[in-house]
């Protein structure tokens, strides 16, 4: 009797402090305390891996990862969400390296966040390109898959609007001369899955 009542209590501590899970597609207004928004179809895991493009004699690697990251509000409540989130690595024509974030993967501060979708249309997916030591400046790269298989995704590259501090180191170039934003990406893209 006595073991039948631990196993109840444990049971009962367990369901309490339990984490709800939801699936990724479910909206997080008035989300629960510790909610976790799990990929559980796996529709992540189609864009997980390094992908390879080329670009104006450029060589572009973007590694994709699924990882479960944890947002902690300010009241001290949480959510878990799966995510994706990509670093890459950019080589030149004449073989010099030119950016490699792959090496150093940072899963708390990656360039690229996503898969998200669209406000207009949520079927659309894209990442968010966050480049560092770019004044904030973000972009967003639509997704399109190229074949059945996904072993090819197009990225099609849209700045995100927003204001430019004259205290960022680009805005003479950017704002006074109307120049591009140095950021070192493509506008378009074709990546092949490695």
């Amino acid at each position: 009797m006595k073991k039948i009542v631990i196993i109840l209590l444990v049971c009962c501590i367990n369901s309490v402090f339990a984490q709800q899970v939801f699936p990724l597609d479910t909206p997080m207004i008035d989300r629960p305390d510790k909610a976790y928004y799990k990929d559980l179809n796996g529709e992540l895991n189609q864009y997980v891996g390094t992908w390879k493009g080329t670009w104006e004699g450029k060589i572009l690697f973007l590694e994709l990862r699924k990882i479960k990251k944890r947002y902690t509000l300010n009241d001290g409540t949480y959510f878990d969400v799966d995510s994706i989130l990509g670093e890459r690595k950019i080589i030149s024509a004449n073989g010099m390296v030119e950016v490699d974030r792959i090496s150093n993967f940072d899963e708390n501060s990656s360039e690229f966040y996503g898969i998200l979708g669209q406000k207009k249309n949520f079927s659309q997916k894209f990442l968010l390109f966050q480049p560092k030591d770019m004044c904030t400046k973000t972009a967003n790269l639509d997704i399109n898959f190229m074949d059945s298989q996904k072993t090819q995704m197009r990225l099609q590259f849209k700045y995100n609007p927003h204001g430019v501090y004259e205290s960022c180191p680009y805005y003479h170039q950017v704002i006074v001369e109307g120049k591009e934003w140095p950021m070192n990406f493509p506008k378009d893209i074709v990546l092949t899955k490695q």
